[in-house]
């Protein structure tokens, strides 16, 4: 409903050069609406500071308006009506995408180069007959994040996600996965842009050669899965598989065309850490003082459950020492009792996946 408060703006206001303001239309709540010289609409929010605003993909006209010495954000809109503006609100506070993974850049930039550029802009890539992805596969240790990054790739994308898992597919009917397969890739079809996303892949498409000689069914669904993924590209289809077994996946899948690009999945990275410490903090009194940097540095290999665990001994410990506070000291005490869940050696182990020959 407007209220009827001075306008922060007033006519002819220079929004910027051969731009001015026509009249102010209503405010609702927060936000003052007014027409522009050029026929479209100004959404002034005096809420919202610049320095709140998530809109890396520059989505939308932003402006910053300076009123007798005060500092208002502003969005030139196209349209108005009170559903533009609670869309606008929300695409520029909200957290989407990869601004929900905390750190990782190295990774979130390989996936907006190898895969998101290509799949946006693909005429710019077939012009230098670059190919566009059809199928990536993540791999990595248990824990890492992989199914919550491809979740956060289908946002990146603007895609609809799709889930399918070895035990959705499987049925007692003889060839009965085989049709549960098609009908996946089906639903994806009608959804279009979409991303299949099959988590524990190595379930799904083993090894043949190492299949009993009995397992003729089973080599069908391989076979089916495979005849999906080469055509899923031109549907508009990105196929993604994740895995922490990728020595047990048929190597058919990993040819050209096919889930070629092949990214690893490792523990958060010293950023990412740093951050964890932070979320799960989050809620429970804590020093502010807290050194994170010193905490991430301590913590290398731990997962986002292992810091989560961290944390929850330090807060035990806080109520049975009877602080008000969960600080740094409990926090390292902590991190001390507890080894991350993977090793070096593990880490080793998947590093040689990537040295692994396309058959």
């Amino acid at each position: 409903m407007a209220t009827p408060t001075k306008p922060i703006l007033y006519n002819g206001f220079k929004v910027r050069d051969d731009l001015t303001v026509k009249s102010r239309i209503e405010r609702i709540f927060f936000t003052e609406v007014y027409s522009l010289s050029n026929e479209k609409y100004l959404y002034v929010f005096t809420n919202i500071k610049n320095d709140e605003v998530i809109d890396r993909s520059k989505k939308y006209d932003l402006v910053t308006l300076e009123v007798a010495g005060k500092k208002y954000l502003g969005v030139i809109n196209d349209e108005h009506s009170h559903e533009q503006i609670t869309d606008v609100i929300d695409n520029l506070t909200t957290l989407r995408g990869f601004d929900c993974v905390a750190g990782m850049k190295p990774l979130k930039n390989l996936l907006i180069n190898e895969v998101i550029e290509p799949l946006l802009n693909p005429e710019k890539y077939k012009k230098f007959k670059l190919g566009i992805p059809n199928g990536i596969l993540l791999f990595g240790p248990p824990g890492c994040g992989k199914t919550f990054i491809v979740k956060k790739l289908a946002d990146e994308l603007g895609y609809n996600f799709v889930e399918m898992n070895p035990s959705s597919v499987a049925t007692s009917y003889v060839h009965g996965a085989v049709g549960n397969i098609g009908k996946v890739f089906e639903m994806a079809r009608l959804q279009a842009p979409s991303i299949v996303f099959i988590d524990e892949i190595e379930g799904l498409i083993p090894k043949r050669e190492e299949l009993s000689s009995s397992a003729d069914i089973k080599k069908e669904e391989i076979n089916e899965f495979l005849l999906q993924l080469n055509n899923a590209g031109e549907n508009k289809i990105l196929v993604v598989g994740a895995t922490n077994r990728p020595h047990m996946i048929d190597t058919a899948i990993l040819r050209s065309g096919r889930m070629d690009k092949r990214i690893f999945v490792g523990p958060p990275d010293f950023e990412a850490r740093r951050d964890l410490f932070r979320i799960c903090l989050s809620g429970r009194p804590y020093d502010k003082d807290i050194d994170f940097e010193k905490l991430a540095k301590m913590s290398e290999n731990y997962v986002g459950s292992d810091i989560e665990l961290v944390v929850t001994e330090a807060a035990r410990a806080a109520v049975s020492q009877d602080k008000s506070l969960i600080d740094e000291q409990l926090l390292s005490d902590a991190i001390k009792k507890f080894n991350p869940s993977i090793s070096s050696e593990e880490i080793a182990y998947y590093s040689q996946f990537g040295d692994l020959e396309r058959s």
